[in-house]
């Protein structure tokens, strides 16, 4: 299969999913100095905690879409674009795991929100479960898909070295908009299998990523945020098993059996250090497990966020 190869203007803001516009909202950060896109579906019907989606390393809030309007169904739902991604903005900023917690806090605090609910997937799994160890009281329960700050050690895949180094991983990723396809196909370790995904699916991922490649600031954000990771994550193990065993919000840790980009191991090792984490392993989904099995999730989410009802 081919998807047409037009190429998208570099200046040209993501337009926000035809069924999500209606939930669009932009809210100014004082102390950051930056503007946050989100979508925001308030007010609820179902009353409750409000529930705030955080996406992964090179996502956006989009990323949610076929989970977002059922979970908008139970409760107030506002998922936000990390400043450096998507439709936010992109500061020259230190792009680490405490910033976005930082960011995150302000955005709460901006919108009055006392407590909320947390999702978190991939790198905003790492993030969510970072800000509930730092501030406790400011998140009821803890849902951490294909992610958080367990990481058993593993030796990194030539892709992930090569993206790490200065210079060859930004030549690697400004190459691709040469070439929409093998953008689109730079996707694929993301999934189980990414064919298998509905075709208007498959082709708004395909536009998505092709935006994103010709977006510099985005790019900035992408390398800052990745090599951060690499040094900041192995540092926090030696002290994890003490922080996790007191650490008592409730959590789910849902991860996909076939998952290439963080090993599931990683949520075994979480689950056995927290005692209040639950661990459910979706076997035939990838990385991006939200999006093969959107059902599959919702319930597992509407499941552990009814308990708080």
């Amino acid at each position: 299969m081919r998807y047409p190869a037009s190429k998208p203007q570099p200046d040209r803001v993501m337009p926000p999913l035809p069924a999500l516009a209606p939930f669009v909202r932009q809210i100014a950060l004082m102390q950051h100095k930056l503007t946050l896109f989100l979508y925001d579906t308030r007010p609820a019907d179902g009353g409750g905690i409000p529930l705030v989606l955080v996406h992964g390393l090179g996502d956006e809030a989009d990323t949610w879409w076929s989970v977002l309007p059922a979970l908008a169904a139970q409760r107030r739902v506002l998922a936000v674009d990390l400043p450096g991604f998507g439709r936010s903005d992109k500061p020259d900023a230190p792009y680490t795991v405490p910033w976005y917690a930082a960011v995150l806090i302000e955005l709460l605090d901006t919108l009055r929100l006392e407590q909320v609910a947390l999702v978190g997937h991939s790198l905003g799994a790492i993030t969510c479960h970072w800000l509930a160890l730092e501030q406790p009281a400011r998140v009821e329960r803890l849902a951490l898909l294909a992610g958080g700050l367990a990481a058993a050690p593993r030796k990194s895949d030539l892709n992930t070295l090569l993206l790490l180094t200065p210079g060859i991983g930004e030549w690697l990723y400004t190459r691709l908009r040469k070439n929409p396809q093998a953008a689109y196909a730079s996707l694929r370790p993301f999934y189980a299998n990414l064919d298998a995904l509905p075709q208007a699916e498959r082709d708004f991922l395909f536009q998505r990523v092709n935006e994103r490649v010709w977006d510099d600031h985005q790019r900035r954000a992408f390398f800052r945020t990745l090599r951060g990771l690499a040094r900041w994550l192995p540092a926090q193990q030696e002290s994890l098993p003490n922080r996790l065993s007191g650490f008592a919000t409730p959590t789910i840790v849902l991860w996909g059996g076939q998952d290439q980009i963080a090993n599931v191991e990683n949520g075994r090792r979480l689950a056995t250090l927290q005692p209040t984490a639950r661990l459910t392993v979706f076997p035939d989904a990838g990385h991006n497990l939200h999006q093969e099995q959107p059902e599959a999730v919702t319930k597992s989410l509407f499941g552990f966020y009814a308990e708080s009802a």
